[in-house]
């Protein structure tokens, strides 16, 4: 062998990156067809929103002017509103005003829609950030504390977080309703000071529906625990840390519920997209001024300006934080981190 093929053998090529490098373009990459997914998602929802909640311009014209609207009165609102365009034409011009902040008016004209949907907004995350606060902790601990699979306070956990999981939202809100609001009067029966009274009073005014939400949330977030505990203490390596003498519950804190924390992040990930998107309901029967009940006074109301903002932005929101939990529970997981091509 020649000194020069020693050399060529000895010297790193330099064209082949170290293994890092190729790891963190390889999550590069996949962070962008991510992306590029999350951001064809948020057009498709649009698309779809827009057209389905779409309504011929007479049928708008008739639902702002009355009944009686004759056809030149309808013309010209049609007109006045861009709706004798193609509906291709409104969606796209639709679209560009919306992603610039420009959300348009409420179908009567009369109020700008952005004014209206992101104060809900703003309560509605409030109540949903109020509500996995104290949910999830309390989830989370009462789960891994009682991973004992078929002990009494097992299984009598299990009946009660079944029984909870199944109980209608309207059947917790009223009762926790009548309950704390009407018999005992320590919180108030509506929770409409949301945004206009005291600190003391808005607080008050989420006790009652974070409750009701709860009651939903800790059931979903105690059953993800306690199998993910379970699993992982049955793995070799929570075995072998038993054997070396260490003590339980460090073992589960240590080993399992870090091996657990994957699935929790998407548990925790599906309970706030339902918070932010299933509290219908709940905001309606607790006069809670979020985005469910304006949603849902929008659509009784046919306006479908307001309605299409807000299922938009929730759209976006769902696909938000179904990307963010991806990125972390790739984060989380070593074998996720490597398997990214």
């Amino acid at each position: 062998m020649s000194v020069s093929t020693l050399v060529s053998v000895a010297e790193p090529q330099a064209d082949e990156p170290p293994r890092t490098v190729r790891g963190r373009a390889a999550r590069a990459r996949a962070l962008s067809r991510q992306l590029a997914m999350a951001l064809l998602t948020i057009l498709l929802i649009s698309f779809i929103s827009f057209f389905a909640l779409n309504h011929s311009a007479d049928q708008l014209g008739k639902n702002v002017l009355g009944r009686q609207a004759s056809r030149a009165q309808l013309d010209a609102f049609a007109a006045s509103r861009g709706l004798d365009r193609p509906l291709i034409v409104q969606y796209l011009d639709w679209l560009w005003h919306f992603v610039r902040g420009d959300w348009g008016t409420n179908l009567a004209g009369t109020q700008p829609v952005k004014p209206l949907v992101l104060p809900a907004f703003a309560h509605t995350s409030e109540l949903a950030v109020i509500t996995l606060v104290w949910s999830v902790p309390i989830a989370i601990a009462v789960g891994v504390a009682v991973a004992r699979r078929g002990g009494p306070i097992d299984r009598g956990l299990f009946v009660v977080m079944t029984v909870l999981a199944a109980l209608p939202e309207f059947v917790v809100g009223l009762t926790v309703m009548i309950a704390l609001a009407v018999q005992l009067r320590w919180f108030p029966v509506a929770s409409n000071a949301i945004g206009l009274g005291t600190p003391a009073e808005q607080v008050k005014a989420f006790v009652l529906p974070s409750l009701t939400l709860g009651v939903g949330v800790v059931p979903y977030i105690w059953r993800i625990t306690r199998a993910s505990v379970l699993e992982s203490l049955s793995a070799p390596y929570t075995r072998a840390a038993v054997l070396r003498g260490l003590r339980r519950h460090r073992v589960i804190w240590r080993h399992a519920f870090r091996s657990a924390a994957v699935p929790l992040v998407n548990a925790i990930a599906i309970n706030i997209i339902y918070l932010m998107g299933g509290v219908i309901i709940v905001e309606n029967v607790f006069a809670v001024p979020g985005l469910g009940r304006l949603l849902l006074a929008a659509i009784a109301q046919g306006d479908s300006h307001t309605a299409l903002a807000i299922i938009v932005l929730l759209g976006a929101v769902f696909v938000i934080l179904g990307l963010l939990a991806d990125v972390v529970v790739t984060y989380l997981n070593p074998r996720l981190r490597g398997s990214a091509r």
